[in-house]
């Protein structure tokens, strides 16, 4: 009898869209955490890793594209306050929803790692806020970058292809940020073959001088770990690509370690044609005799690169006068994309 009657209560109708402060309630997110699937605390936790993702996005990555079971869902742990949305203005057409962390969705994170949610200083405003950022477009075009690998390696499970690595730019930053601040880190593994690389994600909002800067940093912490990674850049459109491409080179014709840096370029345009960052759309720096080049084959076209390292991802611990920090989600989803048999309705 006991039983039934504690399941009963966790089965008791959640509040809709509850204030900021029942969302900090305990009692609240004891109900909500027992409505949550392993779906559902992924994409809480890849929001805090990487602030936004639109509706389409996740139904592709966590729905095997099925908008109507998305959005359904994606319903709830709003009204839940596991998550937050709001809709860009564009113009013309209508944007997606775009979906961030909130308060609900926060604290049970933290509580996952062991954390206590005050610590961690979860913020709402900062989070929706991103919402009027000037730096969501550039945001949104790198994690457009990564889920359009996610999205081609889980509809395609005929081949052996897998990312094995996603961070955003904050999480490089508490890695590398003493010699460079890249935009994202992924590793994409196919047919046997990994390579790594860093990214760099243009808007053709800045003088491209200030990218030719960056170079530096990353030879710098390429010469201390010696670890050589790759850096992966996507500009614009062609006239800027070619621009960038002419001052890269002219930069490492002076400098005695050119080769030490593997670079490859790309352009938003290639992307949209090809649909997924693995395609063949990689023009290497000092490698051009053989044309655009697929993701993996990349490392063909460098042999000397060692096969990426293996590393523990130890910057989600707390550091002395910093705030604790979550662990990083999987870079893939914790099941595999043939059995995708969630209940949408659940």
């Amino acid at each position: 009898m006991f039983a039934h009657h504690q399941q009963r209560d966790l089965r008791s109708p959640i509040p809709q869209r509850p204030s900021l402060r029942l969302a900090a309630s305990a009692e609240h997110q004891a109900q909500v955490a027992a409505h949550l699937t392993p779906r559902d605390r992924w994409l809480a936790r890849v929001l805090a890793e990487h602030q936004v993702l639109t509706s389409l996005q996740i139904a592709e990555i966590a729905f095997g594209s099925s908008r109507r079971a998305a959005n359904h869902r994606l319903q709830k742990l709003y009204a839940w306050r596991v998550m937050d949305r709001f809709q860009p203005y564009i113009g013309r057409g209508r944007a997606p929803m775009h979906y961030v962390l909130d308060t609900t969705g926060a604290h049970l994170l933290a509580h996952e790692d062991g954390l206590d949610p005050k610590e961690l200083k979860f913020r709402h405003e900062r989070s929706i806020g991103i919402a009027h950022s000037l730096r969501l477009t550039h945001l949104m075009g790198v994690n457009t970058f990564f889920t359009a690998l996610l999205t081609g390696a889980l509809a395609d499970t005929t081949r052996d292809q897998a990312m094995t690595a996603w961070w955003s730019e904050a999480r490089c930053t508490r890695h590398f940020g003493d010699h460079v601040r890249p935009d994202g880190y992924g590793r994409w593994h196919e047919a046997g073959r990994e390579i790594e690389w860093f990214l760099e994600w243009d808007t053709g909002s800045y003088q491209l001088t200030r990218f030719v800067a960056k170079l530096p940093g990353y030879a710098k912490l390429a010469s201390t770990t010696h670890i050589v990674t790759p850096l992966l850049a996507v500009f614009t459109g062609p006239v800027r690509e070619a621009h960038a491409r002419r001052d890269l080179t002219e930069h490492l014709r002076t400098d005695p370690q050119r080769h030490a840096l593997p670079i490859a370029t790309t352009t938003a345009e290639h992307l949209r044609a090809a649909g997924s960052p693995a395609g063949d759309i990689w023009l290497p720096l000092l490698h051009t005799a053989s044309g655009r080049q697929r993701l993996i084959d990349l490392t063909s076209v460098w042999p000397d690169l060692e096969a990426p390292p293996s590393f523990t991802d130890t910057s989600g611990t707390t550091e002395s006068g910093l705030a604790p920090r979550l662990s990083s989600p999987a870079p893939m989803p914790p099941w595999q994309a043939a059995d995708l048999t969630w209940n949408p309705r659940k």
